[in-house]
């Protein structure tokens, strides 16, 4: 693969914090309606997948809206298309999809160039993991308004789990070109990330904290996902003092209640993690933290809560498939890592990998030939899950046991010690997957 650019500048200039710093979609220009303008800053907020007020009022307020005049018009139905998707991230309630879906394409029927409409379709293709549906769409979204960042990101975000990088990263820079916001700095600091540049994927993700500004979800979000980076190389006392600042701006924010959970659990805290899981599922019904419960009361010994906890998972993850979710590397790569339905996780990973050949669906499908007694395979699955460099330490750590069962102990020697290098206490955080 050739380099790639990522051009995006760390000394470029970070948006005023009075200025609307996320990148919208351009409706029809001259429109100098007040509450069509203000319509249009929250659907520009929304698009990016930020709260612009009290989500739930604001639902309320839009469903009103449409009651009342019979259908609604198109920019309303869009917006409660996009405050309907904005409900799921914040609850985890992916019953709101197909409400989305409706009013996105209610949206469309009324005007079938509505640029809102089809970026939100493409967002939430991109939420239910449809990503060959949310590439089509986003590039739909991109001829309607193709100097909107917004569908550039959703673009990007596409193509990256579907193994097509080159193409993913030339969208994530041109969505910060168009508008360098806190989105944008994301994006490159994941693509960075991906190619293993840890202290690149740290700066591009200061300058997004930095460009949330004053904003509060946008602020917090960012901030978490600067935690994130710090408790990926270990960095412990970093990534909770980043996690209790994120819950300074934004109090009960579950992302951070669940980063501080992973920093107890990782510290041995096992009684304070459960607390703090138990807090973000308060917030919203996530898998991961329903999961992380489990695996938190499974290190307590309290084997009926943990089996409590991770049915919870099951169910969420149930949940989401029957609104629309595709979930297969999800599922395989929980039963995978607590030993369980191992053959049946082996066909949703090859089912997983085939709909998203990125690397992560290629270490899914190693990680589920190795549990299956299947290394050759499983090694040329591994490599693959480790071509970009990325610092993956779950992926390294499959690999060196890959490289064991085929009796290469060199090799299984030196991926351990990368693996630890990345993050020492990547053993710890692995405990659930060491057979």
């Amino acid at each position: 693969m050739k380099r790639i650019q990522l051009s995006i500048a760390l000394a470029a200039a970070v948006v005023a914090a009075t200025a609307v710093f996320f990148g919208g979609v351009a409706r029809s220009p001259g429109d100098s309606n007040p509450s069509s303008r203000r319509a249009d800053a929250v659907a520009a907020q929304l698009v990016n997948g930020f709260a612009a007020g009290n989500t739930a009022d604001y639902v309320r307020e839009l469903e009103r809206r449409t009651a009342k005049g019979g259908q609604g018009n198109a920019q309303t139905l869009a917006t409660l298309g996009l405050a309907y998707l904005q409900l799921v991230r914040e609850r985890g309630d992916p019953s709101f999809y197909p409400k989305a879906q409706r009013a996105l394409e209610g949206a469309l029927r009324l005007d079938a160039r509505d640029p809102y409409a089809t970026t939100g379709l493409a967002a939430l293709a991109a939420s239910r993991h449809r990503f060959a549906e949310a590439r089509s769409l986003a590039k739909e979204a991109v001829a309607l308004s193709p100097s909107a960042a917004a569908p550039y990101g959703i673009l990007g975000d596409a193509l990256v789990e579907l193994g097509r990088y080159e193409e993913a990263f030339a969208a994530f820079d041109r969505m910060a070109s168009l508008k360098p916001s806190a989105t944008a700095y994301a994006r490159v600091s994941y693509a960075r990330q991906l190619l293993g540049d840890t202290r690149g994927a740290e700066d591009a993700m200061k300058l997004a904290v930095e460009a949330a500004g004053p904003a509060v979800e946008p602020a917090a979000w960012s901030t978490v996902h600067l935690g994130n980076l710090q408790l990926e190389q270990g960095r412990l006392e970093r990534a909770a003092r980043l996690y209790r600042h994120a819950l300074d701006r934004q109090a009960a924010y579950g992302p951070a209640l669940g980063g501080l959970a992973r920093v107890e659990f990782l510290r041995g805290k096992h009684r304070a993690a459960a607390d703090l899981y138990r807090e973000a599922l308060a917030q919203a019904e996530l898998p991961e933290f329903a999961t992380g419960l489990g695996d938190t009361y499974a290190a307590l010994g309290r084997a009926e809560a943990a089996e409590a906890a991770w049915k919870l998972s099951d169910k969420l993850e149930a949940a989401f498939a029957r609104y629309g979710g595709r979930n297969d590397l999800e599922t395989a790569l929980f039963d995978l890592n607590h030993g369980r339905n191992l053959r049946s996780a082996l066909e949703r990973a090859r089912a997983g990998q085939l709909e998203r050949p990125s690397v992560e669906g290629e270490h899914v499908l190693a990680w589920a030939l190795y549990k299956n007694g299947r290394c050759e395979e499983a090694r040329s699955h591994s490599v693959r899950a480790l071509r970009l460099g990325t610092k993956d330490v779950d992926a390294m750590l499959h690999r060196s046991l890959i490289e064991r069962c085929l009796g290469n102990s060199e090799a299984a020697v030196a991926f351990r010690e990368r693996a630890l290098a990345a993050n020492p206490y990547g053993l710890v955080a692995f405990g659930q997957s060491v057979p």
